[in-house]
C-alpha cells in the first residue's frame, strides 16, 4: 500500500513462509538449490521414486537349461574337461563340443542329457571335486547331486516325448539327430558312472534298430555317431557273455565264416577318425574272432570233441594272416601310430587266447603268447600319461590282461589302468580291473574257467563297457 500511494512500482513483499529444514524441503522436492531451475527441468527426487512401483524384471539365462550355479559348473566341466577325454580328436577339433553342443543349445532335452552326463563324471571327494566346491561356496555337494538328478529325469522325459512325436509324425530330421545325440550321452554316462548292470546295451540295441529302420542322411555328425556307436558295439562283445543259442542255431553257421576273410571297402582318412578300430577296419577282425570264440564256448559247454575243430583252425589262420598284414595309416613316431600297433597286438592276443583254451592244450602258455603280452606292455609304456590316446587304452589293456599268465606281467597292467582312470576319470576302469583280478585268481589256481572271462564277469554281476 505504501508503494501504491507513492507511485512506486515494486513486486511487493514475499508471502509469509514457515521455516523448514533441508530434509523437509528435499522430501517435498523444493530444496533451496532448485529454486533457480525451471520446474520442467527438475528430475524426480529419491523420495518420489520410492513411492513409484518398479517392476521386478528377471533376466533369463542366455543358454536354456543352464539355469543355476550348479548347472554352470556342469556346463564348464563338460566344455573344458570331459569332452576332451571322450575322443582323441584334440582340443581344436572335438565333435562333442563342435557338433553336439550347438545342437543342445537348440534342444532342451539334449542339453539336459549333456549336463546329466557331465555331473556323473564329477567326484566331489577328489582334489578336482573339492576345488570346485571351494571355488563355488554358493553350492554344496547335496545341491549338485539334486541338480544332477533333475537333469537326468528331464533328459529321459524329453527323450520319450521326442519318440512320441516321431511316432505320431510330428517330428523333423533335426529332432532325429538329437535322439542319436541323447542316446550317445546315455551310453557314455554308463562309462562315467562305472555301471555294471548292462544298461548301456539297451541304448546300443536301440541305436541299431533306429538306424536300420530310419536311416539318417549322411552328414559329419552322423559319421561321428556311427563311429562312436560301432566302436562300443564291437567292444561290448569283449566282456558280455552271450546267451547260449538254441541247438538249431548251432548248426547254422554264419555264411561269412566259410568265406575268405577280406576287408570291407573303406576310404580311410586318419585325421577324420574320432576313436580307433572302426574306420581302419581293425574291429572287423575283432567281430570275426568273437564269432569264432562263441562257437568254441558252445563246444566246451556241450563237451564236443575236438573243442577247436578244423573249421575253427582254418578260420583262425585267415584272421591271423589278416591281422599280421594290417598296417597303421598314422605316421611312424606319432602316438596314434603306437596305439594302432597296440590294437593290432591286442587282436592277435585275443585270437590266440580264443583258440587255445586250457582244455585243448597244456596249461602252461607257450612263448608266443608270453612274448605277445610283453610286446604289448612295451607299447603301453610308450604312450604318455597325459596323451589323449589314453582314452583308447582300456580295451587293449583289458584283453592283454586276460592273457597275463605271469604275475610280473600284471603289475604294469594295473599301473596302466590307473593311468587310464587318472586321465579319463571314467569309473568303468575300476570295473575292468576288478574282473581282471578275478581272472588272474583263476589262472593262479590253474582253473580252466580262466579262459572264459566273459563268464567270469557274468558270475560277478559285471556287465560293463571296457572302453
Amino acid at each position: 500500500m505504501n508503494c501504491e500511494k507513492n507511485a512506486v512500482v515494486c513486486e511487493g513483499y514475499p508471502e509469509r513462509a514457515i521455516w523448514k529444514s533441508g530434509k523437509e524441503k528435499a522430501e517435498e522436492g523444493t530444496a533451496v538449490w532448485t529454486k533457480d531451475i525451471p520446474t520442467s527441468m527438475l528430475g524426480v527426487s529419491t523420495a518420489q521414486l520410492s513411492r513409484v512401483c518398479i517392476p521386478n524384471i528377471q533376466l533369463q539365462p542366455v543358454i536354456h537349461g543352464v539355469d543355476t550355479a550348479g548347472d554352470r559348473i556342469f556346463f564348464e566341466h563338460y566344455v573344458f574337461r570331459l569332452s576332451a577325454v571322450l575322443t582323441v580328436e584334440g582340443p581344436q577339433k572335438n565333435a562333442f563340443k563342435d557338433m553336439l553342443l550347438p545342437m543342445a543349445v537348440k534342444h532342451l532335452g539334449l542339453m539336459h542329457s549333456i549336463l546329466a552326463l557331465s555331473s556323473s563324471n564329477l567326484d566331489y571327494q577328489s582334489d578336482y571335486g573339492r576345488s570346485i566346491l571351494a571355488k563355488h561356496p554358493e553350492v554344496t555337494e547335496n545341491s549338485l547331486c539334486e541338480r544332477a538328478l533333475f537333469h537326468q529325469d528331464e533328459a529321459v522325459k524329453e527323450f520319450l516325448l521326442d519318440i512320441d512325436r516321431q511316432n505320431s509324425g510330428r517330428t523333423e530330421n533335426v529332432v532325429l539327430s538329437v535322439r542319436y545325440g541323447q542316446m550317445l550321452c546315455f551310453v557314455v554316462k554308463s562309462l562315467t558312472e562305472g555301471k555294471a548292470t548292462g544298461e548301456h546295451r539297451m541304448h546300443l540295441q536301440a541305436y541299431q534298430k533306429l538306424i536300420r529302420e530310419t536311416p539318417p542322411e549322411d552328414s559329419p555328425f552322423m559319421d561321428f555317431i556311427k563311429e562312436y556307436f560301432q566302436f562300443h558295439i564291437s567292444v561290448d562283445e569283449l566282456v558280455h557273455r552271450p546267451a547260449s543259442p538254441p541247438p538249431s542255431s548251432t548248426s547254422s553257421p554264419n555264411p561269412d565264416d566259410d568265406c575268405p576273410l577280406s576287408l570291407p571297402p573303406a576310404l580311410f582318412q586318419p585325421e577324420a577318425e574320432c576313436l580307433m578300430g572302426v574306420q581302419d577296419n581293425l574291429f572287423y577282425f575283432m567281430s570275426s574272432i568273437t564269432r569264432l570264440r562263441n562257437k568254441i564256448r558252445i563246444n566246451i559247454e556241450s563237451d564236443i570233441d575236438p573243442i577247436v575243430d578244423y573249421n575253427a583252425l582254418y578260420r583262425a589262420s585267415q584272421i591271423d594272416a589278416s591281422i599280421r598284414a594290417w598296417q597303421s595309416a598314422w605316421p611312424v613316431g606319432e602316438v596314434r601310430h603306437v596305439a594302432g600297433l597296440l590294437y593290432k597286438q591286442m587282436l592277435w592276443v585275443y585270437l590266440w587266447r580264443s583258440i587255445y583254451p586250457p582244455k585243448a592244450t597244456r596249461w602252461a602258455p607257450d612263448t608266443k603268447i608270453t612274448s605277445a603280452v610283453n610286446g604289448a606292455l612295451e607299447l603301453l609304456r610308450l604312450i604318455p600319461a597325459n596323451d589323449p590316446c589314453q582314452t583308447l587304452l582300456l580295451t587293449p589293456t583289458f584283453i592283454i590282461g586276460c592273457a597275463a599268465f605271469k604275475p610280473e606281467q600284471r603289475i604294469p597292467i594295473r599301473e596302466a589302468i590307473r593311468r587310464i582312470k587318472a586321465y579319463t576319470t571314467l569309473r568303468n576302469a575300476d570295473r575292468a580291473l576288478e574282473v581282471l583280478e578275478e581272472v588272474w585268481r583263476y589262472m593262479d589256481k590253474r582253473d580252466e574257467r580262466s579262459w572264459d572271462w566273459q563268464g567270469i564277469a557274468s558270475d560277478m554281476g559285471m556287465d560293463f563297457l571296457a572302453t
